[in-house]
C-alpha cells in the first residue's frame, strides 16, 4: 500500500489490511497498559457486600477457588485460565514483541511469540470478564448493598485498554515488520500461503515451517473435517444439558433454589433488569446454538463442495469466530457471584452441574472454529 486506506479481497470482500492512521506506538502503550493494570485488578478487591454486619468481597480469583474447593476442578481451572492467566500471557508477549518490532531489537523468538499472542487473543478474557462482573454487581445489588473497590475499577480500565488494543493493531504490519530470511520467490502455481502469518512461500515447503512464524505449513489443515465435525457433534450432545441443568443454586435460609440459564434471564427481567437479561439471553442460549447450527453448515457445504453463497459463508465463519469468546460471560458471572454470597447459615451460593457443561459448549465450539480451515469451503474454485 501506498499513503492510507485499505486493501479489500476481490473474492470475499474481507479487508487485508487498513493503514488509516495506525502504527507501533498507540498499541504497545495500550498493551503495556492493560498489562499492569491487570496486576492490581487481580490482586485487589473487586466488589464489596455488606449484610447484616457482615461484608464479603469478591477477587478475580476467589470465585475459581470456590469452584475447586467445591470440587468443580475443570471449571476451576478453564475459568482461572481465562480470566487470569491467558491475559497475563496475552499482553505480556505481545507488549514484548511490538516493543522489540518498534525499538527494532528482533530475536528470533519475535514471530513465534507474536504468533502465540495471537492465537491467545480469542481465549484471554479481561472484557468478558468485565461485563460478567457488571450483571453480578446487578444481581446482587438488587438484593444487598453493593460497592465498586479499587480492583474493580482497574479492571474496568483494563477491558477497555484491551479493546482498544484490539482496535489499535494493524497485524499485517507487524507482521511484514518481524525480519525474516527472504524465501525464494514462489512460482505464479505452485505457492502455498502460511494460515498463521500469511506470508506467500514456495510449494516446495509444505510440511516445513514457516520462516516467519514457526508454524508448519500445510495447504490445509489435516484432519481439519473430521476434528471439526467431532467437536461439534460433542457441543450438541452437552447443549441441552447445559441448559436444562442448573448453572448455580442459591441456599437462602435453609430453602435452595437452582437457577438455570433461563430462568437467570427471568430473574433478570424480573428485577427491570432487561438490557442484562437480552445480554445473557444471546451469550448463553442464542450464540451458543447458532455457532453449532453455522458451524454444521460450513463442514457440511465444506464436504459436499457446495459453491453456493461462499461469500455469505466466510463471513459467517468470522462472525462465529469472533462472537464466541463472548458466551463465557455466564460463567464469569458465576465466578464473581460466588464468592459474595456466602454468608453462612443465611445465603450461600454454589456452581452447579450446568456450569461445565455450558463451559464444554463453549470451548468445543472455540476448538471448532480453531481447527476447521475456511479455505475448504473455496477449494472447488481455483479461478
Amino acid at each position: 500500500m501506498r499513503g492510507r486506506g485499505k486493501l479489500l479481497c476481490c473474492r470475499c470482500g474481507n479487508t487485508l489490511e487498513r493503514s488509516t492512521g495506525r502504527g507501533m506506538d498507540a498499541p504497545l502503550a495500550l498493551s503495556l497498559a492493560t498489562l499492569l493494570l491487570l496486576f492490581p485488578a487481580n490482586l485487589m478487591p473487586l466488589l464489596r457486600v455488606a449484610f447484616d454486619g457482615l461484608s464479603r468481597s469478591s477477587r478475580l480469583g476467589s470465585g475459581v477457588i470456590g469452584m475447586w474447593s467445591e470440587g468443580w476442578l475443570l471449571l476451576a481451572i478453564v475459568v482461572g485460565l481465562q480470566g487470569i492467566i491467558l491475559p497475563f500471557l496475552r499482553f505480556g508477549m505481545l507488549s514484548a514483541v511490538l516493543a522489540a518490532v518498534r525499538f527494532r531489537r528482533q530475536r528470533p523468538w519475535t514471530g513465534r511469540m507474536f504468533r502465540w499472542a495471537e492465537h491467545l487473543d480469542l481465549w484471554a478474557m479481561p472484557d468478558v470478564f468485565l461485563i460478567g462482573a457488571v450483571i453480578g454487581y446487578s444481581r446482587v445489588a438488587a438484593r444487598l448493598p453493593m460497592h465498586i473497590a479499587p480492583g474493580g475499577w482497574c479492571l474496568l480500565a483494563a477491558a477497555g485498554l484491551s479493546m482498544l488494543t484490539r482496535a489499535t493493531l494493524d497485524r499485517r504490519a507487524v507482521w511484514r515488520r518481524i525480519a525474516t530470511p527472504p524465501p525464494p520467490p514462489p512460482p505464479r502455481d505452485n505457492s502455498i500461503a502460511c494460515i498463521e502469518c500469511e506470508l506467500i512461500l514456495p510449494g516446495s515447503m509444505e510440511g516445513g515451517r514457516c520462516p516467519r512464524c514457526a508454524a508448519p505449513l500445510f495447504r490445509r489443515r489435516p484432519f481439519s473435517l473430521v476434528q471439526a465435525t467431532a467437536l461439534v457433534a460433542a457441543g450438541y450432545l452437552l447443549y441441552p444439558v447445559a441448559n436444562y441443568f442448573p448453572m448455580s443454586i442459591d441456599i437462602q435460609l435453609g430453602e435452595t433454589k437452582r437457577h438455570t440459564i433461563a430462568s437467570g434471564v427471568e430473574q433478570l427481567i424480573g428485577a427491570g433488569l432487561w438490557p442484562l437479561a437480552a445480554v445473557i439471553f444471546t451469550a448463553s442460549i442464542a450464540i451458543p446454538l447458532l455457532k453449532l447450527i453455522g458451524m454444521t453448515w460450513l463442514i457440511w457445504s465444506a464436504r459436499r463442495g457446495s459453491p453456493r453463497r461462499l461469500v455469505f459463508k466466510t463471513k459467517l465463519y468470522r462472525v462465529i469466530k469472533e462472537i464466541g469468546r463472548w458466551s463465557n460471560i455466564d460463567i464469569f458471572t458465576i465466578a464473581i457471584f460466588l464468592p459474595l454470597m456466602q454468608f453462612s447459615g443465611l445465603v450461600s451460593v454454589r456452581a452447579a452441574t450446568g456450569a461445565p457443561a455450558f463451559l464444554a459448549v463453549i470451548v468445543l465450539t472455540m476448538l471448532a472454529v480453531r481447527v476447521f480451515d475456511p479455505r475448504l469451503i473455496w477449494d472447488h474454485v481455483r479461478s
